[in-house]
């Protein structure tokens, strides 16, 4: 069986909207939509930005993980 991990910040933390995202509203969810099997927190030394644009949420920034890894951020 394949997993996928998700990440997410801020309003995307609240269990009802990530399901909505899984099951469906107003887009069609996932191909998959069985509940997830695990939820937690992990830490990840890697620093999030904005970039770019997204009409999907009015042409602000879409958020990104950057692929350099925070050596110094436990100093």
């Amino acid at each position: 069986m394949k997993k996928v991990i998700y990440a997410s910040y801020g309003s995307n933390l609240l269990k009802e909207r990530f399901l909505y995202y899984i099951k469906g509203g107003e887009y069609k969810g996932c191909n998959d939509k069985s509940d997830p099997i695990e939820k937690g927190w992990m830490f990840i030394p890697y620093r999030q930005y904005f970039a770019k644009k997204s009409s999907r949420w009015d042409n602000k920034g879409v958020a990104f993980v950057s692929c350099e890894k925070e050596l110094d951020f436990y100093k």
